[in-house]
């Protein structure tokens, strides 16, 4: 797989009583979405080695009302970095296929922080094994 919009169909293929409700969908692509800012903000020709966003998102509480401001920021850095040609940013465009819910679906705090921190361990976890792939062959 060398797209994580791949290993996503995957997974709501997998898992699709998890996946069924569009904010836990966005949680969890916001999470992966900014794991992959951060990584590709190291190697930004425009800033090389830019901590900024990690920084930032690191005194974000996770829940449902800063969602879409995470995601506004990884966003705003994807641009100002100069990230948009990595294999992965698609992970933008899937945020905003999947990111709809009913307001009135109730999701506890701790659902939508684990379900963005799943996303960003999964995204992780999808680049360490492309490695892997890449390396094997």
């Amino acid at each position: 797989m060398e797209l994580f919009s791949e290993y996503f169909e995957k997974l709501l293929e997998l898992h699709p009583d998890y996946f069924d409700n569009g904010l836990i969908k966005g949680a969890y692509l916001i999470g992966a979405y900014s794991k992959s800012i951060i990584n590709n903000s190291l190697y930004s020709e425009v800033s090389s080695g830019n901590k900024t966003f990690e920084k930032w998102l690191s005194n974000q509480k996770i829940i449902e009302v800063n969602l879409k401001k995470i995601f506004n920021k990884a966003n705003e850095f994807e641009r100002k970095l100069r990230l948009g040609n990595f294999k992965d940013s698609n992970l933008s465009q899937l945020v905003t296929t999947h990111f709809n819910y009913d307001k009135n679906t109730k999701i506890s705090q701790q659902e939508i922080s684990y379900a963005f921190i799943r996303g960003f361990n999964d995204y992780a976890k999808f680049k360490r094994e492309a490695k892997e792939i890449k390396k094997g062959e």
